[in-house]
């Protein structure tokens, strides 16, 4: 097959699709191989210091020993900081922050993009804490002229949100936690790949993962995306496009043959999504019934919940299989 034809790479500047990029940004991340030891600056009474950057983070020189009060500018952080124990400490996330249900009760301080630097200031935070993504350069400056001590983790894969459990960890004065939260999580990605690889059989099934469908935004190599896929047993359809989340016309989806659709759009009906796909009959996943909505954020945020997702994409297959076109 011809490699996968796109327009142009998922953008910022969507306007109303820019929900699918915030989606795509609440990755943790940190570039690091799963070995690697998070390294934490000294902590410190003479304030957040200066910048550092690091191949894993862009953090404060100075951070807290223990911070009392943390503000998350991710999704995929929150999860992190709730999961280490850390919940009653979170003083102010962003609108997107949606789990655990308790997020709810916590003040938002804008979107990750847009934050709310009078709201962050407001919620008097010892520590923010964050992804390196879209506007948190801006932050940064922002903070660190503010006085405020802050840590943005770097990347959007699997390994390096392993990694950045445990980079988490570190910088809330919960080290031990975030090391056993991180050995969990990898036990619970092994074990539930293993069961479904076995599943699937010699011969894995062509799927297609999609964020959205005018236009149809899919994972890529290198995505998030394609590494559920693979952890369950499934070969990724666009796995020949050349960006880790390309936008494709339909010549390139029909081009790529999916046996199955697995479309993880949020904030719209099945039934939309299901009617946009049974236009394009032409595909073997449309003729054979084998399209799946799965609007669950969880697909998109590489962090302690991975497992879940790899279930949830499981479940999605055996759906498919035998014809239950959404959850």
């Amino acid at each position: 097959m011809k490699p996968l034809q796109y327009d142009h790479p998922v953008s910022l500047s969507w306007g109303g699709r820019a929900i699918v990029a915030l989606a795509l940004f609440a990755a943790l991340g940190a570039g690091c191989d799963r070995g690697a030891e998070p390294a934490t600056p000294s902590p410190s009474d003479e304030g957040p210091g200066e910048r550092v950057v690091r191949e894993d983070a862009t953090l404060s020189a100075n951070l807290p020993e223990r911070p009392a009060r943390i503000v998350s500018l991710a999704p995929s952080t929150t999860e992190v900081l709730y999961a280490l124990g850390a919940g009653e400490r979170v003083v102010g996330v962003t609108r997107y922050c949606d789990f655990p249900e308790e997020v709810s009760e916590v003040p938002k301080i804008g979107g990750m993009l847009d934050p709310d630097l009078e709201a962050i200031l407001a919620a008097r935070p010892d520590l923010v804490v964050g992804v390196q993504a879209g506007a948190d350069h801006q932050v940064a400056d922002q903070l660190q002229e503010a006085g405020v001590a802050y840590a943005f983790a770097r990347g959007d894969d699997l390994k390096s949100a392993l990694h950045t459990i445990e980079l988490l960890g570190a910088w809330i004065g919960e080290d031990e936690a975030g090391r056993e939260l991180r050995a969990q999580t990898e036990r619970g990605i092994d074990e539930v790949s293993e069961r479904l690889r076995t599943t699937q059989g010699a011969a894995p099934q062509r799927a297609l993962l999609a964020y959205d469908r005018e236009p149809v935004v899919v994972a890529g190599p290198g995505s998030f995306g394609d590494e559920l896929l693979g952890l369950a047993g499934l070969e990724n359809a666009a796995g020949d496009a050349t960006t880790a989340y390309p936008v494709l016309d339909m010549e390139a989806v029909i081009e790529a043959g999916p046996q199955l659709i697995v479309d993880v759009s949020l904030n719209v009906s099945s039934e939309e999504v299901l009617g946009f796909w049974k236009n394009f009959d032409s595909l073997p996943a449309v003729r054979e019934g084998r399209v799946v909505h799965l609007p669950d954020a969880v697909m998109m945020r590489p962090g302690p919940r991975v497992p879940q997702a790899l279930e949830l994409l499981g479940e999605a297959a055996r759906g498919a299989d035998s014809g239950q076109e959404a959850r």
